[in-house]
């Protein structure tokens, strides 16, 4: 056991630190994810689903999924489940079978809810994909998830929005399948990305101001609210590994390394190729005093990046676009515009917690960017406001500010001025305490197929 302890110590404090952050946190999720499979097994939704009023049953055991409408007659029920068994309108008692939809007892007895045009499927994505056996893994196989494990196994079809997935994450999925089944490959590649995320944002952090503001930044994107996609199967971790090992690597003067890790970003998202920006702006400073002649020598490697998106979209069929408004419902907008209609939303009551934190985390996320202009080096400026502004561009026809609260995570910057602020007290115990409550509910409601970010 001593030698244990012996060779734990000499292991680098930024490995030491990265291990025992991430084991806690896995852990913790893990214990959370099943936390609420015991105490809410069935997952009931009353929603209305462009202007039908639907009920939706998901057993997180099972993964079966049913939708019904619920109207009946004239009047339109609401629903609850006091059993896993089975549902209850709130109207009349009535007790009706998950299965069939038929009232078993009460007033609507021998009744059935009415089908649907939209199937289990629109609400419920699985994209053809079997849910995974293992709980611990089908209770994080939600949402995009399922369209990484899907191009994984199946490959890209440049006709059901699959284009729009940038390829590294699905390609390291596929790369493992023939040790894994594809979800348990999924989670392992997020997992072990967000490990190298935590060593080298900790030396970054570090070289930047102190041991002491590494921790704490650190501490602060493992519990932000919506902290949990880094362990999901989602590219948050991976990308945040790429961008902050270019940006690392240019900052010690390795430029075919930064061009090398920033390829990989622009292939793992489309935001990825903005980082040709920041870089272009180290190289000028490193550089500016020689000619320009050799600047541009110098500059030629970062064409990789941008040639890497172009190259995807090419093969692609530069489908993006398409894909956006057709599949996605999305149009692009100036990021004002944006913001406009996110307070329209929740002025006009109609808006939720979720569209709610979209806005505030955007409105920090602007707000924090003049601190990060004061204290940091002007490259990570620059890399905020092109990571913020980005997804602003665009906005659905359901969500204005979709998703930001998970964008915000790859903005690191962020949580570098946090951890400077974090010094005061106050600071750290609101950051802490609002940042955990968020976070355990917002994975619950990931969890029950309710849309987070």
């Amino acid at each position: 056991m001593s030698k244990l302890v012996e060779y734990w110590k000499k292991f680098p404090s930024e490995w030491r630190f990265a291990i025992t952050a991430f084991i806690v946190v896995r852990v913790a999720l893990s214990l959370w994810s099943l936390a609420i499979y015991s105490l809410i097994p069935v997952s009931l939704q009353n929603i209305d689903l462009f202007g039908d009023p639907v009920l939706t049953v998901f057993d997180l055991k099972t993964s079966e999924r049913h939708v019904y409408s619920r109207q009946e007659d004239d009047t339109v029920l609401s629903f609850s489940v006091p059993d896993p068994s089975y549902v209850m309108d709130n109207q009349t008692g009535s007790i009706w079978s998950i299965q069939s939809g038929q009232a078993i007892e009460g007033y609507y007895k021998g009744r059935a809810l009415m089908e649907l045009t939209h199937s289990p499927e629109e609400i419920f994505p699985y994209l053809g994909m079997p849910p995974a056996k293992n709980i611990l893994l089908s209770l994080w196989q939600r949402f995009d998830a399922n369209w990484y494990l899907k191009i994984a196994v199946h490959g890209y079809d440049g006709s059901d929005g699959s284009t729009v997935y940038f390829p590294v994450y699905p390609l390291l999925i596929r790369s493992l399948l023939f040790l894994s089944p594809p979800m348990f490959a999924a989670m392992l590649v997020s997992n072990l990305a967000l490990l190298g995320v935590l060593v080298v944002l900790y030396k970054l952090i570090t070289d930047l101001t102190n041991e002491t503001v590494s921790r704490r930044a650190l501490i602060y994107l493992l519990i932000f609210p919506t902290s949990f996609f880094l362990t999901a199967a989602y590219t948050e971790s991976l990308f945040l590994l790429f961008t902050i090992g270019c940006l690392y690597s240019a900052s010690h003067g390795r430029w075919n390394w930064a061009v090398v890790w920033g390829a990989f970003a622009a292939l793992t998202r489309l935001q990825g190729v903005l980082l040709v920006i920041p870089l272009a702006y180290m190289l000028w400073r490193e550089f500016g005093s020689v000619s320009l002649k050799k600047l541009a020598v110098r500059a030629l490697p970062l064409a990789i990046m941008p040639l890497a998106t172009l190259a995807f979209l090419g093969f692609s069929s530069l489908s993006l676009i398409n894909t956006y408004q057709g599949t996605l419902h999305a149009k692009f907008v100036f990021p004002w515009d944006n913001i406009r209609a996110a307070v329209s939303l929740l002025a006009s009551g109609s808006g939720s917690i979720v569209d709610a934190l979209n806005l505030i985390v955007t409105l920090g996320l602007i707000v924090i960017m003049f601190a990060i202009w004061k204290k940091l080096p002007f490259e990570y400026t620059l890399y905020s406001i092109l990571m913020v502004l980005a997804p602003m561009l665009r906005m659905t026809t359901t969500q204005p500010l979709v998703s930001l609260t998970r964008y915000a995570l790859v903005v690191f910057p962020v949580f570098i001025v946090l951890g400077i602020w974090g010094k005061n007290p106050w600071v750290n115990r609101v950051i802490l305490y609002t940042s955990a409550l968020l976070q355990l509910y917002l994975s619950a409601q990931f969890f029950l197929w309710g849309w987070v970010a």
